[in-house]
């Protein structure tokens, strides 16, 4: 038995944007039409809470996979050992008969399709004409969420914002693209404030987009929490805003964003419009009107995971 071992080199050079802005979007798509059902994943801490260990599996029957995720996130890791907050690995199994085929790089996977699910929000939900996008985080997010909306609509100004402006200054000369103004923000709320598109994925654990700072026809990309106890945004944007999950049920057992606003009777899970799959299948309803504030809530799921990695491997 020979198990491929594919690494981040590879992953990057084939799976590329603007496919996997597509195939997320059909990701999501067979989620929400129940081709795919998935269980909830382990995320436990370790190393006295300054890491995660997670362990997601999942099938994804139309690809003829099933397998698991298996990562460690440290969010210290880039600005404290120049490591990767995220490091592990997809395995793959063949699902006619069992047998493993192939180990495949999770962080390079992980960033680019979690980027290219934003991007398929954003192609969904934000208006046509947005031009200003706000990144709320400078890490290997903002890299490649940067990439993903310049896939989905013309840009002609970034604003950049994290805790360092000479890292946000850093980031902006670093990712230059020829055409687009790359513009470092001292604060949150004025980057915020001046946003077609946001996309905030940073380490926060308390908000950093507020409400009242959201422009009318704006859409909010909500990528960096990722826990029942973290939140980027306070409940004013939830209760100005049409929102969606990528799946409700999961985002209502993980995601802080919206569970802390909830059990605070702050917002009503009633409100959440519906799963971004379900608006891509033309069952629900998206932008009504140029004035709608539009909010994608990302949480990344194993769908998508050995979606990219199956893509990944039979491209390879």
């Amino acid at each position: 038995m020979t198990v491929r071992v594919i690494k981040s080199d590879i992953v990057e050079q084939v799976l590329t944007m603007p496919v996997c802005i597509d195939l997320m979007a059909e990701t999501l798509s067979a989620i929400s039409s129940g081709q795919i059902t998935l269980p909830l994943r382990a995320i436990n801490p370790v190393a006295d809470g300054n890491g995660y260990f997670g362990l997601m599996p999942g099938e994804v029957a139309a690809t003829g996979v099933f397998g698991a995720k298996i990562v460690s996130l440290f969010p210290a890791n880039p600005g404290e050992r120049s490591l990767p907050a995220v490091q592990g690995y997809i395995l793959l199994f063949d699902r006619e008969n069992g047998t493993p085929t192939a180990l495949i790089e999770a962080g390079s996977v992980t960033a680019i399709r979690t980027a290219a699910a934003s991007g398929a929000a954003t192609r969904a939900l934000a208006r046509e004409d947005a031009s200003n996008l706000t990144l709320l985080g400078y890490g290997v997010q903002g890299v490649t969420h940067l990439e993903a909306v310049c896939a989905v609509r013309k840009i002609e100004r970034v604003f950049i914002w994290g805790p360092s402006i000479d890292k946000a200054a850093a980031f902006a000369e670093r990712n230059a693209i020829e055409g687009i103004e790359m513009i470092p923000i001292a604060t949150a709320r004025e980057a915020v404030r001046q946003a077609d598109v946001i996309c905030a994925v940073s380490n926060a654990a308390d908000p950093i987009v507020l409400g009242e700072d959201l422009s009318p026809g704006c859409h909010v990309n909500l990528v960096g929490a990722h826990s029942p106890t973290t939140r980027e945004a306070d409940p004013a944007v939830f209760q100005r805003s049409r929102v969606y999950t990528e799946i409700t049920e999961f985002a209502l057992a993980e995601a802080g964003d919206l569970i802390i606003p909830i059990n605070n009777g702050e917002y009503d899970a009633d409100n959440i419009v519906g799963e971004l799959g379900r608006l891509i299948n033309g069952d629900l309803e998206g932008r009504t009107s140029p004035e709608d504030i539009t909010v994608y809530k990302s949480l990344g799921n194993t769908a998508q995971d050995l979606a990219a990695a199956e893509y990944v491997m039979r491209n390879a």
